[in-house]
């Protein structure tokens, strides 16, 4: 049997002193929302889209569909 393992990490970078990424690894679905550093509000944005996304995790099968649906 094959097995799989998963990770998720973001930098705040050279420039940055706060990390506004977020992400989702929850398989089948990973999600990297880019905080875009030095723009208002990065952080609220890509926390708003990693909850958005949250509500693809208890789909079983993981269609384009679906996920476009959960939003």
């Amino acid at each position: 049997m094959i097995g799989f393992s998963h990770g998720a990490a973001t930098s705040v970078g050279r420039v940055r002193h706060v990390n506004e990424d977020s992400y989702l690894a929850v398989p089948p679905l990973f999600v990297v929302a880019d905080g875009m550093g030095g723009h208002g509000s990065g952080d609220l944005a890509s926390r708003i889209e990693i909850e958005e996304m949250s509500s693809c995790v208890p789909l079983r099968t993981l269609f384009v569909e679906g996920v476009l649906n959960g939003l």
